[in-house]
């Protein structure tokens, strides 16, 4: 209707045609706004009936002026059906239930019992126009729309899909044969029901509207059909306006060219009868009563002129005193024709008579001229045109112009393009209502016969009874802007399907690439996954960068997931070793209190010799738990950032003295074992001396714990530009290469020292490393493996210190 509202040219159609652009355009933009709603469920509901108001308008309209007031039983089943579904679709009993099958099922059963009992009404929906063909018809609807219902009501899928291929079928019968009659509406409609019944019977499953895909599919959808289409309705009305309005010029035009042509020929036969009724030779000539010349004179007239097709003289009794030869060399009176008549009642006048036929049969028209003898006598000079020439004669107007002439004085027809039957009734006067041509020019418009829209022009010729009358077939003067709608819809159609096709291909990439991200969200932190791609990055886009940031972010948390196993590990390993550590001086503490209980008790004293040996033994075990405690409470600030430096001017090897002797005296079984070598001048620094006394304490009590007894242990602090070596190396049990890398970290201990029990939790060695560290220093150790020994070697700066602490 928006596109081609000339195509809606039909008898049918009549009440609708001045509205038929509006309406089209109700049901294109209510058809877009239900579309908008399907496609956007989260869309308020307002949008929706929305929509459906318009279209439900436009439907209803339609329906009145087209089915009900031409009576017409196929619009008056299908369009209140199509509105009831679109209605009751969206309560909320029926919502979701899919009313489609429904519709199908109701409209092929009342189809069906019309057809039946109606045929002939059917007939034009039928490629075959025969009768029992179409009852043929009736019969296979009734069956098949019984069958849809009952395979609906009792949920049978297959004897659905057998109902809707009968009636897809059959709906194609009707769309093939309203297309071979041109009927473009009924096409539209009879399309949509065949159209619907294949898509329900190829689609087992309503795709559910969600995904990557659907939303592409959606957002392709609108942004390629819509705005197609609405930028063609807006082209094809502006085209139509403009062709209308060229057209109506055009046609005012052919008439005004017809007019003047005509108008020129009327005053040309006028003038030269006029002057051939007065010229004096011919008056003479009439007077002397000689005939020979008088045929001469009208001979000329007759044949030289080029105007007029016939001549002749008649008395003022009607009797025939020159015949003329071209017509009937016959005499006779003439007195009865209304020409003659006419000419004695019009004085001087040169007249034009009425349309007539000559005895011979020709189609005329004429002029009648008085000739004035004197003395009360008079002659009529009369001249005619043939109405089979004139209409020989080419028009002026366009060739898919159609022009009349007739004389409005009866209506008869003079000249047509078609060439058709003059002196009959003008077409014109049947197309338009009385009084609709009795304006000196004008434009209308009017339906033929058939309801095809009509342009008429007109216009009277002046001086003459006789109006012109140009009329234009809308449909094909608006073939070029038909076609280019038709092309339109195409091209939306076309565009529509290849964005759609790219939009499937586009979202079944991006869907397929997403679904891989949720697979590898999925599998975060599974151990089969670990330490591989979980996520292909194809291409340089967003979500190729996405799946890098993932891939990353799978990598960190791998690696993260794995410290914290191992840090899960160590807290297992440490609450061992922490038990069992401090369960190893509590039981020898708790077992020597008892016993001193027990004696104080009885009264039993210990002489002084045991009794210094136990409370010495109380001591050792004491400051082994003080010890295990601090250093607890050392890797705890350090892990919170609270461990600090107090630094002051101190002498290193005097400390390293102090170490050495205070680790001998407490060891009287390793007495002489622990060599220490210093140079004989002050190594003089800024270093935390408590931190310093707790390193090289930690050092030597490890190499002396993990090596044999009677093994000895050397200590050396060297003095090197701009800092101070301290070398602790023994020829204990080695360390072996793998655990080289990991002895510095807390609660870690070496393979072969767990073996070895010598006791501990692993946080000696982590807490020098953060004190040589913390003064802007370097510790190492180096082993040739295990049973080979081990060398801790201690750098410290001396200038850096102050900066270090800082």
């Amino acid at each position: 209707m928006v596109f081609v509202p000339y195509e809606f040219g039909a008898a049918l159609f009549q009440h609708i045609y001045t509205h038929v652009r509006p309406l089209g355009s109700l049901f294109l933009v209510g058809s877009a706004t239900m579309l908008v709603a399907l496609l956007y469920p989260s869309w308020p509901g307002v949008v929706g009936w929305a929509g459906r108001a318009l279209f439900v308008g436009a439907v209803s309209f339609y329906w009145w002026s087209t089915t009900v007031l031409n009576n017409s039983m196929t619009g008056g089943i299908l369009y209140p059906l199509m509105v009831a579904a679109l209605l009751l679709e969206r309560t909320s009993r029926f919502q979701g239930r899919g009313l489609l099958a429904v519709f199908t099922a109701v409209v092929a059963l009342c189809f069906g019992m019309l057809m039946t009992l109606s045929p002939q009404v059917y007939l034009r929906f039928s490629l075959l126009p025969v009768a029992p063909l179409v009852r043929l018809m009736g019969v296979l609807f009734l069956a098949s729309g019984s069958l849809l219902a009952v395979g609906l009501w009792r949920r049978q899928p297959g004897v659905c899909r057998l109902a809707l291929a009968v009636l897809g079928l059959l709906f194609l019968n009707m769309l093939l044969a309203l297309g071979a009659r041109a009927s473009w509406a009924g096409m539209g409609v009879y399309s949509v029901l065949a159209l619907a019944c294949w898509v329900l019977l190829l689609m087992r499953q309503m795709p559910s509207p969600v995904g990557v895909r659907w939303r592409l599919f959606r957002g392709m959808a609108l942004a390629s059909v819509l705005p197609i289409l609405g930028l063609g309705a807006v082209t094809s009305t502006l085209a139509q306006r403009a062709l209308e309005a060229e057209l109506r010029e055009k046609a005012l035009q052919a008439v005004a060219a017809e007019t003047a042509w005509l108008e020129q020929t009327a005053t040309m036969a006028r003038s030269l009868l006029r002057a051939q009724s007065r010229d004096v030779a011919f008056v003479a000539t009439a007077r002397s009563g000689d005939r020979e010349a008088l045929r001469e004179r009208v001979d000329l007239l007759e044949n030289d002129s080029g105007l007029f097709d016939a001549a002749w003289v008649l008395d003022d009794t009607g009797e025939t005193l020159v015949p003329s030869t071209r017509l009937d060399r016959r005499t006779g009176n003439f007195s009865a024709r209304e020409y003659f008549q006419h000419a004695l009642k019009g004085g001087d006048e040169v007249l034009l008579s009425r349309p007539f036929l000559t005895s011979a049969g020709l189609p005329f028209v004429v002029f009648t001229a008085p000739v004035d003898l004197g003395t009360g006598r008079r002659l009529i000079l009369v001249a005619g045109l043939s109405l089979r020439r004139l209409g020989l004669h080419p028009t002026l107007a366009s060739r898919s112009y159609h022009v009349e002439l007739f004389d409005r004085r009866d209506g008869s027809l003079l000249r047509e393009t078609d060439r058709g039957d003059v002196l009959s009734r003008a077409p014109a006067l049947e197309l338009l209502a009385p009084g609709a041509l009795s304006a000196a020019e004008g434009m209308a418009e009017a339906f033929d016969p058939k309801g095809r829209r009509l342009m008429v022009a007109h216009a009277q010729v002046a001086g003459t009874p006789w109006t012109v009358v140009v009329t234009a077939r809308l449909r094909e003067a608006f073939a070029p802007v038909t076609r280019m709608g038709a092309w339109v819809v195409v091209i939306a159609l076309v565009a529509g399907a290849i964005a759609l096709v790219l939009s499937q291909w586009v979202g079944r990439d991006v869907a397929g690439r997403l679904e891989a991200l949720r697979d590898g969200f999925a599998a975060l932190g599974t151990p089969a996954l670990e330490g591989g791609q979980r996520v292909q990055a194809r291409g340089d886009d967003e979500v190729s960068q996405l799946a890098s940031g993932f891939n990353e972010m799978a990598a960190r948390i791998d690696r993260t997931q794995k410290e914290l196993r191992e840090a899960i590990a160590i807290r297992d390993q440490f609450l061992s070793m922490a038990s069992h550590e401090l369960r190893t001086p509590l039981t020898p503490l708790k077992a020597t209190l008892d016993l001193l209980i027990r004696q104080s008790e009885s009264g039993q004293e210990l002489n002084p010799e045991r009794r210094r040996a136990t409370f010495s033994r109380l001591n050792r075990q004491v400051d082994r738990l003080t010890r295990l405690i601090g250093d607890m409470l050392d890797v705890s600030r350090l892990q919170s950032g609270r461990f600090t430096l107090t630094v002051a001017p101190m002498d290193l090897g005097t400390l390293a003295h102090e170490v050495v002797e205070r680790i001998g005296s407490a060891r009287p079984e390793r007495q002489g074992l622990v060599s220490l070598e210093v140079p004989s001048s002050p190594l003089m620094g800024r270093w935390d001396e408590q931190r310093l006394d707790q390193l090289l304490t930690n050092l030597v009590e490890n190499a002396l714990r993990y090596s044999p007894p009677e093994t000895p242990v050397r200590v050396r602090v060297v003095e090197e530009p701009g800092g101070v070596r301290v070398d602790v190396e023994d020829r204990g049990i080695g360390i072996p290469q793998e655990s080289l890398s990991q002895l510095f970290t807390p609660f870690y201990r070496a393979r072969n020292a767990a073996e070895h029990y010598a006791g501990g939790l692993g946080l000696g060695l982590a807490i020098c490393r953060e004190i040589v560290e913390r003064h802007g220093g370097h510790i190492q150790v180096t082993s040739a493996g295990p049973g080979q020994g081990s060398c801790f070697t201690v750098r410290l700066p001396r200038a850096a210190v102050a900066d270090a602490a800082a």
